[in-house]
């Protein structure tokens, strides 16, 4: 049975429904039209722009600046701050937090791929979110084989090709989710985790072959994004609910940034 993740309408109140325990996962698509671009430009600090401006190509440029810029409007809308007068620091591993006081203490982790973004928002927990374009034509096997755990490895290694690519998406996204919620990168170890994947659930069980079957203080889900997405979320919080929004544009005559499940 495929598992399919529900994405809905946001509720008005979005500060007072997310509570200890929950996750916001909210859905974009990147959709790079000049009048979208120069608006979320707008909000962007200086230190954002000079990162934007460093892309070679225009596209992953624009993704850029589109991402960033809902994630400035989605923490405005939690926290009351106005988008341009957010401030950003990063982590060493690079994972960006909110610096801008406000009496709301949320945590954020943002992923983007080829036309797709993902922004995870909890209270005071921290979280990792990743979402992945599925590429067909990708190397799994020898992937899995130098970077995965011996018997994640071993288990992709015995499915049929025609399901192999799609299974192997999903550890990759729950593995990278689960390091940028510890603030880490892939080049921490992606073998560092082992996970458990049941075909029929959200929930993915997380071991650690050098800590004994030692339990971990945290909730990871994958993600159905579409027919060409899959993603995860990782939350230091053993209970989490999480909740799936679509994004949508202010101004709905645009028609820009409207997500169908």
């Amino acid at each position: 049975m495929a598992i399919t993740t529900h994405w809905t309408s946001p509720p008005q109140d979005l500060q007072y429904s997310l509570e200890s325990g929950t996750v916001h996962v909210w859905r974009a698509s990147l959709d790079a039209s000049p009048g979208r671009v120069s608006r979320y430009r707008s909000y962007l600090s200086q230190d954002e722009l000079a990162r934007a401006d460093r892309f070679r190509m225009p596209h992953p440029q624009y993704q850029f600046i589109i991402t960033r810029g809902i994630l400035r409007m989605l923490l405005s809308r939690y926290t009351g701050v106005l988008p341009a007068q957010l401030h950003f620091e990063t982590q060493a591993q690079g994972k960006p937090f909110l610096m801008t006081a406000s009496s709301f203490p949320i945590q954020f982790n943002v992923a983007h791929t080829r036309e797709m973004a993902l922004i995870a928002l909890t209270f005071q927990h921290a979280v990792g979110i990743d979402v992945e374009w599925i590429d067909r034509k990708i190397h799994d096997r020898d992937i899995a084989k130098r970077y995965f755990s011996p018997g994640e490895s071993a288990y992709l290694a015995s499915l049929a090709s025609t399901v192999r690519t799609h299974q192997f998406f999903w550890y990759w996204t729950g593995k990278e989710a689960y390091l940028k919620m510890q603030g880490k990168g892939i080049s921490e170890g992606l073998a560092q985790c082992e996970l458990t994947i049941d075909p029929d659930q959200f929930k993915v069980g997380i071991s650690h072959p050098n800590k004994n079957g030692q339990e971990e203080d945290c909730s990871l889900y994958r993600i159905t994004c579409g027919s060409e997405h899959v993603g995860a979320v990782a939350v230091a919080c053993l209970s989490a609910r999480v909740s799936y929004w679509n994004w949508r544009e202010e101004d709905p005559a645009k028609g820009l940034g409207t997500l169908h499940s």
